[in-house]
């Protein structure tokens, strides 16, 4: 059964009948997600959340982050999610008056809830999914979804509303704790607040080497780390560490380390027979 994915205006609606470790993405819009079965691990650069059945995220524009979704055993992972586009966000903002003065919401998924409002939203938002919606009735719903945040968890006005751009940010920190995300240079320029003339510039004062070869280098190392160190499998650790097919990352693997992934996982296990 393959992955089905049906998408109403913003209203997404993903069917996984097995696991998947394919989702990896620049999130370029706010966007909240509500897990109807099965259960999905993100994995932000720093930490590694969990929203199983019933649960409600909150992802934040301008982040990255990878996607593990796992169905329970005879079941399929299920789940809403609804785009929140900035039209919708810029007309609430001159309505929704700010909460008062507070911390905000550090980390690129935030769990918001339970609140029986949300979830009889997104109980809602079933119904549709099968239904002819009209344009006009799916902005509702989004806007419906803001409002119904805004009252569970006040302090997301200053989330929600930061129509601002990236600032300049420390690039070594950034390229760190990101270099297993494969997203364009340009992205990464943009989140740490730069050009992509500047990101190059100031990526080769910091790390002594242009970005392409510094990233490739950075993920063979942590895949060696993971296969020998972790007992990981080279068909999940290509993904884990940002390369694109699996016959990319064994050809890399194989002329950085004279062995190709398999062959180094048959070395270890020889060697403790």
């Amino acid at each position: 059964m393959d992955i089905e994915v049906k998408n109403i205006g913003g209203i997404i609606y993903s069917t996984y009948p097995e696991e998947s470790r394919s989702g990896e993405q620049f999130i370029a819009e706010y966007m909240v997600g509500y897990t109807l079965s099965g259960s999905i691990i993100v994995l932000d650069g720093t930490d590694a959340l969990t929203f199983q059945e019933g649960e409600i995220a909150l992802f934040r524009k301008n982040h990255l982050a990878k996607f593990i979704k796992r169905p329970r055993k005879g079941h399929r992972m299920m789940s809403v999610s609804v785009v929140l586009d900035p039209s919708t966000l810029q007309d609430l903002a001159k309505t929704q008056l700010p909460p008062p003065e507070g911390s905000i919401p550090a980390g690129a998924v935030l769990h918001v809830g339970p609140d029986p409002l949300l979830k009889h939203y997104f109980d809602s938002l079933l119904i549709l999914s099968g239904q002819q919606v009209a344009p006009e009735l799916v902005k509702h719903k989004i806007r419906e979804v803001v409002l119904l945040l805004l009252r569970a968890r006040p302090e997301l006005h200053r989330v929600l509303f930061d129509f601002g751009m990236p600032g300049k940010i420390d690039l070594q920190g950034f390229m760190n704790r990101n270099f297993r995300y494969n997203v364009p240079l340009e992205k990464m320029a943009y989140l740490t607040g730069r050009s992509l003339a500047t990101f190059k510039r100031d990526f080769e004062q910091i790390f002594h080497a242009p970005p392409g070869r510094w990233l490739l280098e950075k993920r063979l190392k942590e895949a060696y780390f993971l296969i020998s160190e972790k007992g990981a499998r080279p068909s999940d650790v290509y993904l884990d560490v940002g390369f694109e097919s699996l016959s990319h990352f064994s050809n890399a693997f194989k002329r950085s380390f004279g062995m190709s992934p398999s062959m180094l996982t048959a070395k270890i296990s020889a060697d403790k027979a």
